[in-house]
């Protein structure tokens, strides 16, 4: 049940809670962040199980809510030997879920909700324990899985090759590689059958080959790379070679700009490299761009090593050769490696080629050679890395309205029925914010949003006077040192609402961790009661000239308020806010500051009149001259005495002789309609 921040409003709902439990991958080497409807609320960094509280529910705005929002979430590894108590209650079941990484929830899912939130994680794994890696935690790149660990994992765990048909000691050799480039990949394959177009796209980003190494008839992983002495390498020439087709790619089938698209996992957001070969455009005449996305691809500093290999690719026209070599001379020969080329007929001396495909029957005494020409050897390519634009578009994204709530204007608002709507500007770029009666259509525009805090301590009940009251408050939105004088007290605007109570408060310091000490000046403004307050209320602070909030006026005492914010190309889910005004600006104020007292046979009152229409002594954030209205009548003092008898008074003290014990009730009368005030009741 959830109570609204002012004026007799209540509105009557459910706060929902909901036990469950969700299973997330297998094993976890850390829990990085948790998400509530794909926003980050949480970063715990587990690295073994435990618990961590977060946001798990979404509040009604304002003070309507039932004041839940967080819970605490327990998370499971996958290393796990014991069950989770709660779901092992529940169940009757005592399963731990080995093997299998899980969080559980058991509290707060949101005021009034017909469904379950979206929760998820970001988690990262990098420990594979595959069989070959010698300890040197090659596995682990700056947060990213090694390649050559990935490819051996998806192979066995996935596609469940045996270990004994795969080449340990090349993936062991890419490892180290790839671990001394810093190169490591971030991806979430969701199902097994996805397992070979990885394997596929973490080939292409590494510029990687799988092949069967003939030494051993086990399947290997190589890397392409300028990473070999020339003076090594098999040569093919016209005495080793036949049926040779040489073809070069044409000017025109090459780029002069590459763009590398990828994800960047810290921001979590698309993001790309670009590259231009000048030469190439010069060429061309033109620019003509390659556009890729690689999605392991996971921060700028490996896409630019991506951006670097593709270019050399794309942007020159590599020769491509067919043809047959001895089978004899050339039986160590395997996909991925680099031979030397000569040809004096096509004018061709130690090209150097990278082969891409063996063929041949077994006991053929020829071999069929596919290769192109090696462009990571090029020695006199130039790629000039285009500087990203500093240009940032603008999110035009707005938030959801999380904080709202209204609370009854008094009559010096200027309206006996209206509301003052209560809103915390939502994120994003708000060019609009309003609220409306849902009868009348009426609307009025939030372009004053209130400041928000909780009460980090109870408030008790003091004078209306309270110059030594304190309050700690925990700030929900960015608050700010206020420091005010007692000139012109009356007239201060530094205002705040708590429930239904307008506070004047004199200065507001801060404590340091979103603490603030708040210093009160004048309780119960405008008539409000001075209560009692608890820890975790909701504290409104008014915005700098609190005479000047924005009134809705409401056509009847029952209707809905609806918040909504945007701007021309996005808005907010529009938040509806059920509202009862109780009639009181109707009423005048009671008197305030009674005192009784018993002498010679007689009983002495003393009060101070408050009147309505511009503030009122000790009431209000005056619109006219501090002083101005000091015990001002509106009309007349109503006492009801318990012996039956009645008094009309038009003063602020009052005596009555009589030695017995009496029950008075004072009701201060308004101008002309003659409305009884609330009583003032004490008995003497």
């Amino acid at each position: 049940m959830g109570k609204s921040s002012g004026g007799g409003n209540q509105v009557i709902g459910f706060a929902y809670f909901l036990g469950m439990a969700v299973a997330t991958a297998t094993k976890i080497d850390e829990l990085v962040k948790f998400k509530f409807k794909g926003d980050v609320v949480k970063e715990p960094h587990l690295t073994s199980s435990g618990s961590f509280v977060a946001k798990t529910g979404q509040q009604m705005g304002g003070g309507n809510g039932s004041g839940n929002k967080d819970s605490t979430v327990y998370f499971y590894d996958g290393s796990q030997s014991a069950a989770d108590p709660y779901i092992a209650k529940q169940t009757g079941s005592s399963m731990c879920y080995k093997n299998t990484s899980y969080f559980v929830i058991n509290g707060f899912i949101g005021d009034n909700v017909s469904s379950c939130p979206e929760y998820s994680i970001i988690a990262r794994r990098t420990r594979l324990g595959v069989s070959w890696d010698s300890g040197d935690n090659l596995s682990n790149i700056n947060g990213d899985i090694n390649p050559a660990h990935a490819l051996w994992y998806i192979l066995t765990a996935k596609i469940k090759l045996s270990e004994e048909f795969l080449d340990s000691s090349s993936f062991e050799k890419v490892a180290k590689a790839l671990k001394k480039e810093g190169f490591g990949i971030s991806f979430v394959m969701s199902r097994s059958n996805e397992a070979k177009e990885w394997i596929k796209e973490i080939l292409r980003t590494i510029d990687g080959v799988l092949y069967i190494n003939k030494s051993n008839s086990k399947l290997a992983l190589k890397i392409l790379r300028d990473d070999y002495n020339p003076d090594n390498l098999f040569k093919i020439n016209e005495s080793n070679s036949s049926n040779i087709k040489f073809t070069r790619k044409s000017w025109d089938d090459t780029y002069s700009k590459c763009i590398i698209k990828y994800t960047d996992n810290v921001q979590n957001i698309e993001a790309s490299v670009s590259a231009i070969n000048t030469a190439t455009k010069n060429t061309l005449g033109y620019e003509k761009t390659y556009e890729c996305e690689f999605m392991t691809v996971s921060n700028a500093r490996n896409a630019k090593i991506v951006l670097n290999r593709t270019m050399r690719k794309m942007s020159y026209p590599y020769a491509s050769v067919k043809m047959q070599v001895s089978a004899e001379l050339f039986k160590d020969l395997c996909v991925g490696d680099v031979v030397l080329f000569s040809n004096e007929k096509l004018g061709v001396r130690d090209m150097r080629l990278r082969i891409l495909n063996l063929g041949g029957e077994k006991d053929e005494p020829s071999i069929e050679v596919e290769a192109v020409e090696d462009v990571f050897a090029l020695k006199n390519l130039t790629v000039t890395s285009v500087q990203d634009s500093l240009y940032k578009p603008v999110d035009l994204k707005v938030g959801a309205i999380e904080y709202f709530g209204a609370v009854e204007a008094t009559i010096e608002n200027g309206s006996e029925q209206g509301i003052i709507p209560m809103a915390i500007a939502p994120t994003g770029m708000v060019q609009y914010f309003t609220a409306s009666d849902g009868l009348s259509g009426k609307t009025v525009n939030l372009d004053k949003t209130w400041a928000l805090a909780e009460l980090n301590e109870p408030l008790q009940i003091t004078n209306e006077v309270a110059r030594e009251a304190k309050f700690i408050i925990k700030e929900i939105t960015p608050l700010w040192a206020v420091n005010a004088t007692e000139a012109g007290w009356q007239r201060l605007k530094m205002t705040c609402l708590i429930n239904d109570e307008y506070i004047n408060f004199k200065t507001r310091k801060s404590l340091g961790n979103g603490l603030w000490e708040v210093s009160c000046l004048i309780r119960g403004l405008s008539g409000k009661k001075i209560t009692s307050h608890q820890k975790g209320v909701k504290v409104w602070f008014a915005p700098k000239d609190a005479n000047d909030l924005q009134v809705l006026p409401i056509i009847s005492p029952n209707t809905t308020i609806y918040f909504k914010a945007g701007n021309f190309a996005d808005s907010t889910e529009t938040k509806k806010l059920d509202f009862s005004h109780s009639g009181k600006a109707k009423m005048p104020y009671p008197i305030s500051n009674l005192k009784a007292w018993k002498e010679n046979g007689k009983t002495y009152f003393k009060w101070v009149n408050c009147v309505r229409l511009h503030g009122a002594n000790f009431r209000s954030c005056d619109v006219v001259p501090a002083g101005i209205d000091e015990n001002l009548m509106e009309n007349e003092v109503l006492l009801k005495i318990s012996d039956g008898k009645e008094f009309h008074i038009k003063a602020n003290n009052f005596e009555y002789e009589t030695n017995e014990r009496l029950t008075y009730r004072f009701y201060n009368a308004a101008y002309i309609t003659n409305i009884l005030s609330e009583k003032v009741e004490i008995t003497i």
